[in-house]
This record gives structure tokens, C-alpha cells and sequence, in this order.
């Protein structure tokens, strides 16, 4: 498979399933309100699917290292996650307990997708190294804007159930268009017992390893801004004496940066500049730049600069995910890739999770302080990327495996 025709195949597959798992939690929200008239409901769905994702992430990368045929596994997944979404649809007809039990199941499938798929971009996508993972950054950036908003928009049209029902069926394409992807296993043991030797050997390089550490600790601090936006963007529209919906254009505006960035990076020329810079040093740049950019929209004096400066801290942002994906790439033994990948997604959930009830706690401080803060996580990740701490002693840890 050519280069350009393997990156499609990875972005036909990769962007559905993706935009699905971005875009459930709208979905499952406006099906509890409208059909039990519950928002408390809604957010206890919305917790179920996603808490698989942290609890169940070292469990479910170990079976992705394992599995005989990762495709296979994905489908599997991508099934198990649209039976849930449809069962969903019909919340208030099918008892709340039943769909409970469906979404946490389903949610046991999302890590697959949401860190999971990107520990096989080098063998989707062979060839050249740092373009495979600006391609992936770019379906990861393309979902989490169109996500919601599709959603949201097919929620109008067809009703909360027609869209949790269309979702469904996109989760089963996606599925399907991953069988394409030029994958296949590692060799590893799906066995009870080898699944706790490689749930313990992943946790243990991911601890010890220094290179590796400092990128998952990094990429999870930078979240504790990205959990913070929401709530703050929200106070800073109100506290400039408009509604609260005109929070959401400043949210938007980060988004279109980060897919402008992630466009600009998968070109042929950016990606060859950018490959010849070492990663750890892209993504702390990229990082602090984001920060600043961040600063500077705090500092605006009207809403619409801050949007414009905003827009503009996305851009850096989408070249600091890249990195951050090749070196978790290359600083990972191929038997525990993708446990590696899940775990740090799921550090990345996490901390999201705290930065919006931290934000939450504080909403009282003048918002542009709020926004100021947003911008700390991100200028914090670029000091501890670029410590240089020392390697363990083991060699078959130290070494750094680059497939590309």
C-alpha cells in the first residue's frame, strides 16, 4: 500500500470511530433529557462510558499487544461499542440499568480507539516516521471538533435517538474500514496469566523509563489546562456581558487552531522540517508556545482578541500532540506499545477530569485570571520534558525502539 492511499485508509478509519467517541457523551446527554427528562441521568452515562477508559486502560492495551489480530479486535470492539449506543438510544423503553451495564461495556472498547489504534501507526502508515504520526494528530484533532458538533447537529435533525442510532452505525464503518489497515499481531499471550506479566512489565517501563515518563507526565499536565477551558471560557464570555453560549466560540477557536495546526503539520514540507528536530524538543516548544499564546489571550482586552489569540494557541498545540505520540512511539518496546498508548490517553482523561473541577472550584476569581492559569500547564510541560534524567541501567528498557 502507497504512502498517500495508507494515510487515507488510517484517516477513513481512524476519523469515524474517533468523532464517535468524541461525540457519544453530547448524544447520551440529550437522550436522558428528553426521553427520562433527566440531565443527572444524562451525566451518570456519560461517566459510565468514559470511566472504562482510566479503570479498564491497562487491561484493555495488554489485550491489544496480545490479541492474534489487533483488526480483528477492533471490530470486535467497534460492535460491542455501537450495540451499546443503540441499546442507549432507547433509554426510558430499555430499563436504565440494562444501558448502564451496555455503556460500561461499550466504554471498554473506546481505549482501543483512543490511544489504543495509534501505538500501529508505523505499520498503517510505513514509510515516514514523523508524517505517520502528524496524520494520526490530525484524526485526532478533526474528530474532537466535528465530533460534538455533528452530533449536536444530527441530534436536531433525527431526534437525541436517531443520532445515538447514526452513531452507531458510523462506530460499525469505521470497524470495517480498519480491517484495511496492513497490521497484524506481535505474537504476544492473551492468557489470564501473560496479560498480568504484561500489564506489570508496561507499568514498570512506563515508571522507570525516564524519556518515556517525563513525555506521559507532560502530555497529561498540559490536560489540566485543556479541563479547564470549558468551564473558563464560559466565565470569561459572561463576564464580558455576553451570553454564556459565546464561550463555546472560543472553544471553537482553539479547535480550528488545532486543526489548522495538525493540516499544516501532515504537510509533506513541515513534516520533513519538523521530523529533523529532535521530538522531546518540538513538543516543549510547541507546549510553552501554547502557553504564551494562551497568555496573550488573558491579557486581550476585548472577547474577540482573546478568541483570535486562542485560535492561534491551537496551532503550536496540534505539533505538540504529534510529538508526543512519536515519542510514545519510539520509547516503547513493541510487546507493550499499546498499553503504553491507552495509559497515557487514559493519564490525559484524568487530569482533563481534574483541570474542569478545579476551574469549577475557583469560577469566582476574575475570569482572565482563570484564563491565565489555563496557560500554567502548558508552560509547566516544557521544563519537565526537557530534563535530562537518567536512563535506567537495564538495557532492554533504556533502549528506545523507532520503527521509522
Amino acid at each position: 500500500m502507497t504512502g498517500r492511499r495508507a494515510e487515507a485508509v488510517y484517516l477513513a478509519g481512524a476519523i469515524p470511530v474517533r468523532l464517535v467517541t468524541n461525540g457519544a457523551g453530547v448524544a447520551l446527554a440529550l437522550a436522558a433529557a428528553t426521553r427520562l427528562d433527566s440531565v443527572a441521568v444524562g451525566g451518570l452515562l456519560i461517566a459510565v462510558l468514559n470511566a472504562p477508559s482510566v479503570v479498564a486502560a491497562p487491561v484493555i492495551g495488554a489485550l491489544t499487544d496480545a490479541v492474534r489480530s489487533p483488526k480483528r479486535f477492533m471490530l470486535a470492539g467497534a460492535a460491542v461499542l455501537a450495540a451499546a449506543l443503540a441499546l442507549a438510544a432507547f433509554v426510558g423503553t430499555v430499563p436504565l440499568a440494562v444501558v448502564v451495564i451496555a455503556l460500561a461495556a461499550g466504554g471498554c472498547a473506546v481505549p482501543v480507539f483512543i490511544g489504543g489504534l495509534s501505538a500501529w501507526v508505523d505499520e498503517a502508515m510505513p514509510g515516514d516516521h514523523a508524517r505517520g504520526f502528524a496524520v494520526d494528530a490530525l484524526s485526532y484533532n478533526i474528530a474532537g471538533i466535528a465530533g460534538p458538533a455533528i452530533v449536536a447537529g444530527m441530534s436536531a435533525l433525527l431526534t437525541a435517538t436517531g443520532a445515538l442510532l447514526a452513531l452507531a452505525g458510523v462506530m460499525l464503518v469505521g470497524g470495517l474500514l480498519l480491517q484495511l489497515l496492513p497490521i497484524s499481531g506481535r505474537g504476544g499471550a492473551a492468557d489470564p496469566r501473560s496479560l498480568v506479566r504484561g500489564v506489570a512489565r508496561a507499568t514498570r517501563h512506563l515508571v522507570t523509563h525516564g524519556p518515556l515518563a517525563r513525555v506521559v507526565v507532560a502530555g497529561a499536565i498540559v490536560q489540566l489546562g485543556g479541563g479547564m477551558m470549558p468551564v473558563v471560557a464560559v466565565l470569561l464570555a459572561v463576564h464580558r456581558g455576553l451570553p454564556q453560549s459565546a464561550g463555546g466560540l472560543l472553544l471553537t477557536a482553539f479547535s480550528i487552531g488545532g486543526v489548522g495546526g495538525a493540516l499544516l503539520v501532515a504537510v509533506p514540507a513541515v513534516t520533513a522540517r519538523i521530523a529533523v528536530v529532535p521530538p522531546r524538543r518540538m513538543m516543549a516548544v510547541s507546549f510553552a508556545a501554547t502557553g504564551v499564546l494562551t497568555l496573550l489571550a488573558a491579557l486581550s482586552p476585548t472577547f474577540l482578541l482573546a478568541a483570535i489569540a486562542l485560535g492561534a494557541s491551537g496551532l503550536p498545540d496540534a505539533t505538540g500532540v504529534a510529538s508526543m505520540l512519536r515519542l510514545r512511539q519510539e520509547e516503547s518496546p513493541p510487546d507493550v506499545r499499546a498499553q503504553v498508548f491507552v495509559v497515557a490517553a487514559g493519564t490525559r482523561a484524568v487530569t482533563a477530569a481534574i483541570g474542569a473541577a478545579v476551574a469549577g472550584a475557583v469560577s469566582g476569581l476574575d475570569p482572565s485570571l482563570l484564563l491565565g492559569l489555563v496557560a500554567v500547564p502548558w508552560l509547566a510541560a516544557a521544563p519537565i520534558l526537557l530534563l535530562h534524567l537518567r536512563r535506567p541501567r537495564d538495557g532492554a528498557e533504556q533502549a528506545a525502539t523507532p520503527a521509522g
